[in-house]
């Protein structure tokens, strides 16, 4: 059974968000007689009301002609999506800031993401006597900042800075350096993780004229891959990668977040609305404002959470470290179904060891192997596959819908001998409010479900047979669960007509709320057998 897949200083003026983003998200769910049902991953985490990024585009060797571009562009980025900007970039003096901004790590921490803009220090002939972009003082506060769950952006030449320093070798991406460039030229960039947020709206294939990296390693091994080069599609001169050529990638690194592209380096690009938005993306991710697509976990972060915890029972652990390392080789061989259907058995294994976090990560790498799957791959043991479908860029309001299997089995309900039941839990939601009085206008929000009939070879089933008993999982004042939804069986009208999941008042809004739902599908004894499947719509919406 198939389901189809529907593939963002000083002397300034503040900039304010002036645009509230609403974000809907619709839920596919398989429900089966004796299969499956799962839900997989939308976006977002929780935003700040207000917050600010720095560029960094100071130079001590070769400079690139993009940068005041670059920072024009990232400038006009944040009036328009709402956030501040610094500049550190004495060579532009009316924008830059006086002094370097890395003097601490708390003063650091005033901002949610910092830009490397092509800030090119001359230290690539390794000469640990030429001066750095960041002397020892400064980078020790940079990595302090990361280590507090920082965010990093890197853009074209922030490869070519700070050579002789390994550990921003790997900031970067697997220690991935420029080592050099063919003349500008039109290439196919191929997008390999269409589910993250800054490849999300873009082309599969891409074609654009840059001038295009190629790189001292390949930090696949390392990071989690966005983009690739088809070196097919231009000629990569003496430094060529071969077959696997990344040059967009991310990753989760000592507590933040690294994001980095290799394009940019024409002035033209930061005039492009799809590489704006591209960018914008990687800002908001490393930001910690939206998420998606696996949020760049790697098969070694998920390897060293097992590694470093302690006590549990050794021979469960050997077993989903054997499972694990079957995911990783089959992924490396691009078989990405057989690396899901180790993860999914990894993953029921990941929650029985009791290791924080754990399971939550390897949901991140099932989400990112499906997107690199030709037909989605394997959603359970049974093998169906389900859809999500995104409505609108995340923004202040958001909705995620977490990821999870669980087997469905109509039995006969013991204190009503009338019917068949099913019942199982709504997969978690997280409703995410970081709009501010005025964006939020004294209101709050709500959010809803609606089923889809079921259907089958065998026959039809009306989504009225379908129930639910809404559930907050954060309760607090001004957040309210809604009504249960009453099957067709006890006269009510389930869920062929949308009913309220949950709500928030303007007091009870701000933050992040967790909700589920206990599912009941009623059904006559004696009801065509057969896989039946259904769409239940989850919308999330501001309200007065």
């Amino acid at each position: 059974m198939t389901c189809p897949r529907d593939d963002s200083s000083e002397g300034r003026p503040a900039m304010k968000q002036h645009v509230s983003r609403v974000r809907a998200a619709v839920l596919t769910a398989a429900v089966a007689l004796g299969a499956g049902m799962i839900a997989p991953t939308a976006v977002a985490d929780e935003a700040e009301e207000d917050y600010s990024v720095l560029i960094v585009s100071r130079t001590l060797g070769f400079r690139h002609s993009h940068i005041p571009a670059t920072t024009n562009a990232v400038i006009g980025l944040g009036e328009e999506h709402g956030f501040d900007v610094d500049v550190w970039d004495p060579a532009q003096p009316d924008l830059s800031m006086g002094t370097t901004p890395f003097t601490s790590t708390a003063d650091l921490e005033k901002y949610a993401t910092i830009l490397f803009v092509s800030p090119v220090d001359g230290t690539n002939n390794m000469d640990p006597a030429r001066p750095r972009l960041l002397d020892d003082s400064e980078l020790a506060a940079f990595q302090g900042y990361i280590r507090g769950g920082g965010g990093y952006v890197g853009i074209h030449a922030a490869t070519d800075t700070m050579h002789t320093v390994p550990w921003y070798s790997q900031l970067t991406g697997g220690g991935a350096r420029f080592r050099n460039h063919p003349q500008n030229q039109q290439a196919t960039m191929r997008v390999e993780n269409p589910a993250h947020p800054s490849t999300a709206g873009l082309p599969a294939e891409w074609s654009r004229f840059d001038e295009w990296y190629n790189y001292t390693v390949n930090p696949r091994p390392d990071v989690h891959v966005l983009m690739t080069l088809d070196e097919s599609t231009y000629n990569p001169g003496g430094g060529r990668m071969g077959e696997d050529h990344p040059i967009a990638w991310c990753q989760n690194f000592e507590g933040g977040r690294s994001w980095y592209t290799g394009a940019g380096h024409t002035n033209e690009s930061w005039a492009d609305p799809l590489w704006l938005g591209h960018v914008l993306s990687g800002i908001e991710w490393t930001a910690g404002l939206v998420s998606g697509g696996g949020d760049c976990v790697t098969f070694p972060e998920v390897e060293k959470i097992l590694t470093d915890s302690t006590g549990g029972d050794a021979a469960a652990k050997a077993a989903f470290a054997a499972l694990l390392a079957s995911a990783k080789s089959a992924a490396s061989a691009g078989d990405h179904d057989a690396a899901l259907a180790s993860l999914l058995q990894a993953r029921t294994r990941a929650a029985g060891l009791g290791v924080d976090g754990l399971e939550g990560k390897v949901g991140d790498l099932i989400v990112w192997q499906r997107a690199l799957s030709e037909d989605g791959g394997p959603s359970d043991a049974d093998g169906i596959p389900v859809d999500v479908s995104i409505v609108d860029k995340p923004g202040a309001l958001t909705l995620t819908v977490g990821d999870y299997g669980d087997g469905v089995e109509l039995t006969a309900a013991g204190e009503r001998p009338d019917r068949w039941r099913y019942t199982g839990d709504l997969p978690t939601l997280t409703v995410s409010d970081s709009r501010n009085s005025t964006q939020a206008a004294g209101g709050g929000w709500a959010a809803t479900g609606q089923s889809s009939d079921f259907t089958s070879a065998a026959g039809d089933l009306p989504a009225e047979h379908l129930g639910w008993v809404p559930r907050v999982l954060t309760p607090r004042d001004g957040l309210v669960a809604g009504p249960a939804s009453v099957t067709a069986l006890d006269g009510g009208t389930g869920l062929a007509t949308p009913s309220r999941l949950a709500a928030a008042t303007a007091e009870g809004r701000r933050g992040t709320a967790e909700l589920d739902a206990r599912l009941i599908l009623d059904v006559p004894v004696g009801t065509a057998e057969g896989d039946y499947s259904a769409r239940v719509t989850v919308s999330l919406f501001p309200v007065d």
